[in-house]
């Protein structure tokens, strides 16, 4: 039923409103509808907003309070009125208890709090409902500790269906992996008598090798490693503050002398060789220093078809150059410098019998005549370089600089669109000026297009004809005179 409003007529006292019954009538129906909606078995005794969406407020007086049978609500808090009294929120049947947004706090300021179950059930925290591999973390605050202890004598139980990862690891690749700036695992004896360190044990427990410190007065610091000989538990390597110590037998094939940093073969003039099983490497992890009264680095191949030489590797193991020899029959001898390029190794240098062949682009910085330039001859007569402002080509030799081809010797500018010079093969030079042709050779001598400026103190005209030569437009000579035939 919609709300039924009392009509109060529209003046005072004129009788145009609601009779007294009409309107108590209405006070009564509103009421009615109230307490059935409380009472009603379909909405559960619930206060309800008939308005889609619409919020139901219930809201005290100022600083007033909210009682619900025995629970006080006071602007965010929920508080039970019973003395001593827990605080329950549970769900109907196997429903849940539901926290939405924000965070779950537990305690009051500056105290204790617990977290636990009642009886013997076990506390689980997951994700999702257990469904979803989310992440659970615990925190204290900033650069505060997080503290695991048991009760008693218990034991603390680890238990991951896979790999367990320690600090910054993203995904473990081994069954306990760490991984920090400086990751490192303490073993912490409570007593120097103590023996702390890393047994191995067979499926059945049974220790099978153990990698332990002395348990002494720990002023020895002496750790040790046994290994089980059918029998019991042996000691097989010892470490001490003054070195190393074995005992059985260090199997070194050949022959070796290991002194300080320095291995030696125990043969005199043998050679010495660290060689990797199968397809694998010999690697190092610092530079390689050879130091001889003449040091060299050989590399030979095994068969003339192999192809030995120099990768370059990336820290992920990619090739990105190469330094290699010929793989034909040998008799090339070609040595091939390579880098990476887009999405291959590509050639980029072959030093060869004849000489060298560059694949890309020869690039030599900025310099002068004295440095950074590309020279030729055997006292490098012919530069050619970059000054960083003006490309050159120098001749600073005894000879000349010649510009050869047996077609046209075209001088123009770097996108092809203007001609400044042009030589014709067996034929003129012709010269421009803004693309636009203004002089030129011929057979009998030069045409010039447009004017003739001559910027001097004279002209001498001693060369030309002394006669008239018949010809309009031509200059002769007459006595002192200078003339132009009339044709």
């Amino acid at each position: 039923m919609a709300r039924l409003n009392i009509d109060t007529g529209i003046l005072g006292n004129p009788a145009t409103g609601d009779t007294l019954r009409t309107a108590f009538g209405k006070i009564n129906d509103n009421f009615i509808e109230v307490f059935d909606d409380l009472s009603e078995s379909g909405l559960g005794g619930r206060l309800t907003n008939e308005t889609t969406n619409g919020d139901v407020v219930i809201q005290p007086n100022g600083t007033g309070i909210v009682e619900v049978d025995q629970l006080q609500i006071t602007d965010d808090a929920i508080t039970s009125l019973v003395t001593n009294s827990d605080l329950t929120l549970s769900g109907n049947g196997t429903g849940n208890v539901h926290i939405n947004d924000g965070s779950l706090i537990v305690g009051v300021n500056d105290a204790n709090a617990v977290i636990t179950t009642l009886g013997t059930g076990d506390l689980t925290l997951s994700t999702n409902g257990g469904t979803n591999s989310g992440t659970i973390e615990i925190k204290d605050g900033a650069n505060g500790d997080i503290t695991i202890e048991n009760d008693g004598t218990g034991d603390i139980l680890l238990k991951a269906g896979g790999q367990v990862g320690i600090g910054s690891v993203s995904s473990p690749d081994t069954s306990l992996h760490v991984k920090t700036a400086a990751a490192k695992v303490t073993l912490q004896r409570t007593s120097d008598a103590n023996t702390p360190g890393i047994s191995f044990q067979q499926s059945g427990g049974n220790v099978r090798a153990e990698l332990m410190m002395d348990g002494t007065s720990g002023t020895s610091n002496t750790v040790f490693v046994k290994t089980h000989d059918g029998a019991s538990l042996a000691e097989r390597f010892r470490v001490t503050h003054t070195g190393a110590k074995v005992t059985g037998t260090l199997d070194v094939d050949g022959g070796i002398s290991v002194t300080d940093n320095k291995i030696t073969a125990s043969r005199s003039n043998d050679n010495l060789e660290i060689s990797a099983s199968g397809t694998g490497s010999v690697k190092t992890d610092s530079n390689l220093h050879l130091h001889s009264a003449t040091p060299i680095i050989q590399i030979q191949r095994s068969d003339n078809a192999n192809v030995p030489g120099i990768s370059f590797l990336g820290d992920g193991g990619t090739e990105g150059g190469s330094i290699k020899f010929d793989g034909t029959s040998g008799t090339t001898n070609e040595i091939i410098l390579s880098s990476f390029h887009s999405s291959a190794v590509t050639e980029r240098l072959r030093v060869q019998t004849t000489g060298a062949k560059v694949t890309g682009i020869l690039k030599i910085g900025d310099g002068s005549v004295t440095d950074n330039y590309a020279g030729f001859g055997n006292a490098d007569d012919l530069k050619i370089f970059h000054n960083g402002s003006h490309s050159m080509i120098r001749e600073t030799g005894t000879g000349s600089l010649y510009l050869q081809s047996d077609n046209n010797v075209i001088l123009g500018k770097d996108s092809g669109s203007e001609t400044m010079v042009k030589g014709i093969a067996d034929g003129a030079v012709e010269l421009y000026h803004d693309n636009s042709k203004k002089f030129e050779t011929t057979s009998g001598g030069v045409s010039v297009t447009g004017n003739l400026a001559a910027d001097g103190s004279q002209i001498d005209f001693t060369s030309l004809p002394t006669s008239d030569p018949g010809v309009a437009g031509r200059l002769f000579r007459s006595g002192n005179d200078v003339k132009i035939s009339t044709g």
